[in-house]
């Protein structure tokens, strides 16, 4: 691949990277690591298949246009609807975890680091004033944060791995009371460790719609880096700590699956400070960059639905409607970050697996221009479609407490 393609590669892979992947041993310490790596990939194999569903539709219209004018196209006003409040609703729901994991992680920080207690719901406030005002500012604002930090993040990632690695028990990764009947509770929060759709059509436009193959390895490599980072992240953390106990992942489960929580414990059984501090450094600039972009992203989408301008009086009634319901949610259930995650999955869902299946059968219904062909037939389709369905249903069950959930 030239330049141009490996740093859209990294762009996609960008995407992935995130604070959802601190959820990730929160919610696999049941499953054990055997099955969460199985579980893993093959998510990202499915979220890469759709992921080349959508490049497919993509190519069949004329470059830049977004999901909203192709469900418009292809299922008229109520399919234009339904995407565009899936978008909204998925955002809101990010912004809602983010903000209730980085008050949990900063409450942490602040009294592991400086001996300094501040409430929860304080630091939620700060938090939220804080990258709202970046996102005010300006899009390059947010541009020059997340490309500083998220380049800093990374280099700390490398540098956790290997020095936490003489500290790893496989005792600990090894473990009898593994079960798979986890997975039901697992598979919705896993999902959202591999939500890239919403990129598709701007890398169409970037990498160029005469390149398809180009694209498709790109969305492939870009979602297979992900993928080994989470899968070293599920071995470092799981490996760190034991299952069971009166320090473990069980007390972890049992104090609402709190990322500050998860901190303390491991700090217990790890002594070195270098290697802690390098886990909070890692958890709470995750946190931030995660936040951020996805709160400009929800920023834009309200700021164009309500027909906002550039003005200080509109950006201002927009950062009102972008930032007070998800600090308010955080406010009232400051350990949401996993559950919030878990709702996120069920509108990425839809916009991820089971619009491009239905989409694509659409359009294959029609006489279009063939660019590019994902490898399908309507019993791939179907098979992907349902795939879809059972992670919203797990997800309804999970929210009522009607699947296993370790504790």
């Amino acid at each position: 691949m030239n330049k141009k393609a490996i740093g859209a590669t990294l762009l996609i892979s960008g995407t992935m990277l995130g604070a959802g992947m601190l959820a990730l041993p929160l919610i696999s310490a049941g499953l054990g690591i055997c099955n969460a790596i199985i579980l893993l990939t093959v998510l990202w194999a499915v979220m890469t298949y759709t992921g080349l569903m959508l490049l497919e539709v993509c190519l069949n219209y004329p470059t830049g246009t977004g999901f909203e004018a192709i469900a418009y196209n292809l299922f008229g006003k109520p399919g234009k609807w339904v995407i565009h409040i899936s978008l909204l609703l998925l955002l809101y729901a990010l912004s809602c975890a983010y903000i209730a994991g980085a008050s949990s992680i900063y409450k942490s920080d602040l009294i592991n680091y400086f001996h300094i207690f501040i409430p929860s719901h304080i630091i939620a406030i700060v938090f939220t004033l804080v990258i709202s005002t970046i996102v005010f500012i300006s899009t390059k604002a947010v541009d020059i944060a997340n490309r500083v930090l998220f380049s800093t993040n990374i280099g700390i990632f490398f540098v956790l791995v290997v020095t936490i690695i003489p500290f790893l028990h496989g005792h600990y990764l090894i473990n009898t009371h593994d079960s798979s009947k986890y997975a039901f509770a697992a598979i919705p929060v896993f999902i959202t460790a591999f939500g890239f759709h919403g990129s598709v059509p701007s890398m169409v436009k970037y990498i160029g719609r005469e390149n398809p193959k180009t694209l498709r390895n790109i969305f492939i490599a870009g979602g297979l880096i992900p993928l080994v980072v989470y899968i070293v992240w599920e071995i470092t953390m799981l490996g760190s700590l034991p299952r069971f106990g009166d320090h473990s992942f069980q007390y972890i489960a049992q104090h609402g699956s709190n990322v500050g929580v998860m901190l303390q414990q491991m700090q217990i059984f790890i002594q070195e400070k270098s290697i802690i501090y390098l886990i909070g450094a890692f958890s709470s600039i995750a946190m931030f960059t995660s936040y951020l972009c996805v709160s400009l992203g929800l920023f834009d989408s309200l700021a164009s639905t309500f027909k906002h301008g550039n003005n200080t009086k509109d950006r201002l009634t927009t950062a009102v409607l972008c930032y007070l319901p998800p600090l308010v949610f955080t406010l009232v259930y400051p350990n949401g970050f996993v559950p919030a995650l878990g709702a996120a999955a069920i509108f990425l869902t839809i916009l991820a697996i089971l619009f491009p299946v239905l989409a694509l059968r659409k359009l294959r219904g029609k006489q279009h221009q063939i660019e590019y062909n994902v490898a399908t037939n309507n019993i791939a389709l179907f098979v992907v479609g349902l795939i879809g369905l059972q992670v919203i249903i797990n997800q309804i069950l999970t929210l009522n407490n009607a699947v296993p959930i370790f504790n």
